[in-house]
């Protein structure tokens, strides 16, 4: 896979899983190797597409790959991926029913519990004061060279995913755009996309939660998806 000009934009490529931006969803995943520049031409494209790249930065700008493996997607979210992957499809094809079942089943202390658990992981990845935030409505946090969650890009491909449902299946006012330009959910879609974040906690990131947490976080899967994910559960 090569640029046909040397010329932005330029060809990203990520060096580590876990800092990969899932810019859209479903998707393809693979394994590269930069191809070297062979004239001066490429090497002063290479010099130009490496300039402001900050120290640390996650990823490095190509003209040319060789693609070595196409790898599964659901790596992109961690060892636990595929259970990500399944928590994303229900968020793709939410219905405003469905949002209202899960919404209404969510457990109270939930949102608590999801809290805890990110306390519990950036405690260990990021800044010790970031343990002491409220994290009940945390998706991603961004560090340079850090991975942004415990499942990859998993939370903020699952929001998106909601998002995007309820803006095509929800009822009217189900998503609404405030003067920033910021997208919001009414409560019930919000309750019900805290109920998915909910259940990917606890299937994507096991070690972060006890059994009982665990039971409290996909409380809301299980009551409306149980019968018909039994995989899953």
């Amino acid at each position: 896979m090569a640029k046909t000009s040397f010329e932005p934009p330029w060809i990203v490529v990520d060096r580590s899983l876990e800092q990969i931006i899932v810019a859209r969803w479903p998707g393809r995943l693979f394994r590269v190797a930069v191809v070297p520049p062979s004239s001066a031409a490429e090497r002063a494209a290479m010099a130009r597409a490496a300039q402001g790249l900050v120290s640390g930065a996650g990823y490095v700008r190509a003209l040319a790959v060789d693609v070595l493996a196409e790898l599964p997607p659901a790596l992109l979210f961690g060892s636990q991926g595929r259970a990500i992957v399944e928590v994303i499809e229900v968020a793709r094809s939410l219905t405003e029913e469905r949002a209202t079942l899960l919404a209404s089943a969510d457990h109270p202390a939930a949102g608590e519990t999801y809290s805890a658990a990110w306390a519990r992981w950036t405690g260990t990845v990021h800044a010790a004061d970031e343990r002491d935030r409220d994290h009940s409505a945390t998706i991603g946090h961004h560090q340079p060279g850090r991975a942004t969650s415990p499942i990859g890009a998993g939370f903020t491909v699952l929001h998106t995913a909601v998002t995007d449902s309820a803006q095509l299946r929800g009822r009217p006012g189900a998503l609404r755009v405030n003067p920033d330009g910021e997208q919001l959910l009414d409560e019930t879609w919000a309750t019900a996309g805290s109920a998915l974040l909910h259940a990917a906690m606890a299937f994507g990131a096991p070690e972060l939660v006890t059994g009982a947490e665990a039971a409290v976080l996909t409380a809301a899967w299980r009551a409306v998806l149980s019968d018909e994910r039994r995989g899953t559960t």
